[in-house]
């Protein structure tokens, strides 16, 4: 589908971005074939095959990748909690199982491998689908890789974990210590099982190796004042960033106020997704040095840009949705 040159020279151009070369980098993802929250095997391998000939397709720095997503919560369902679909059937959700931080200390997580675990259904499906593609060049992402907070905040009643900041914080750090192990091991163990060939989460698009670091998502960030976010959410952040070597951060929220203390803590940041008008790349400058910024724009929310490229004010135009940009 994408051809032998086309692939190495398109991996060979994703690598010398991160390396520094170059402002702008643009991909292209279609959805005509999605396969997001489904739970058909057969099914989601078909529409992979019929997803990756339509990127095959598309202009950009496209590298044959596999999505397995199966909602927000594959991180928190190895602590437990039922899951369900909402109302619609569109939107997947966890139910906390621990009522209390104690309740949450208490709780021991399944083993990595487990198979009843969306990790090992998406390596499988990934390790069935390279053969029915007969590929050794399909990357895979990992299923919705949560961040410490916000795993912690779908295992523990939320409330309780945002008060405990306040009345209980040793408990609040000796759980999200807890937590941040397990996702160390669970990055861990997707590296491995994929000889390396992790290339992001499923949010944002962009196309980050491996051994350049884990991505993950951060979305907590918006509930916390900048100096709750330095004590809770910056020290795991760290220890990420340790073990993986670099970080890539999903948040689609108002969380430029944390721009400056992320810059301070020495983080290897390569990239992060904003959201405008939530979050404006003018409060991210203080991580414009070494960040590309993944950025979207929610168009019936602002007023200042008239559509994705295009801006109705003087200022500088922002790229394409999928795009990264230093």
């Amino acid at each position: 589908m994408f051809g032998e040159d086309r692939y190495h020279a398109d991996l060979d151009r994703v690598r010398r971005f991160w390396a520094g070369e170059g402002r702008a980098i643009v991909s292209m993802t279609s959805d005509r074939a999605a396969y997001r929250q489904n739970f058909n095997d057969e099914e989601i391998l078909a529409k992979a095959v019929e997803n990756l000939r339509d990127q095959a397709r598309l202009p950009g720095v496209n590298i044959p990748s596999y999505f397995p997503d199966f909602g927000t919560i594959s991180t928190a369902k190895y602590w437990g909690g039922h899951w369900h679909f909402d109302s619609t059937g569109g939107h997947i959700f966890i139910d906390p199982v621990a009522a209390t931080l104690d309740d949450a200390l208490a709780l021991t997580p399944r083993p990595i491998d487990d198979p009843e675990m969306d990790i090992a259904r998406g390596l499988r499906l990934y390790r069935q689908l390279c053969e029915r593609l007969e590929t050794e060049h399909l990357w895979f992402r990992t299923p919705d890789f949560q961040g410490t907070l916000n795993t912690a905040g779908l295992i523990v009643d939320q409330q309780e974990l945002l008060m405990g900041m306040h009345s209980e914080p040793e408990k609040v750090h000796a759980f999200l210590n807890k937590v941040c192990d397990f996702l160390i091991d669970y990055g861990q163990y997707i590296k491995r099982e994929t000889n390396g060939k992790v290339c992001g989460n499923i949010w944002p698009f962009t196309f980050l190796p491996a051994e350049l670091g884990l991505s993950f998502t951060e979305d907590l960030m918006p509930l916390l004042s900048a100096e709750l976010y330095l004590e809770f959410g910056i020290p795991y952040v760290q220890r990420l960033n340790e073990a993986f070597g670099g970080v890539q951060i999903h948040c689609c929220g108002d969380w430029g106020r944390h721009a400056e203390n992320l810059r301070a803590a020495g983080i290897r940041l390569h990239a992060a997704e904003f959201h405008y008008p939530f979050t404006d790349v003018e409060e991210l400058a203080p991580l414009a040095a070494e960040t590309v910024f993944a950025t979207y724009l929610i168009p019936d929310r602002q007023t200042r840009y008239t559509d994705r490229l295009t801006t109705t004010a003087a200022s500088s135009p922002r790229r394409p949705t999928g795009s990264g940009s230093r």
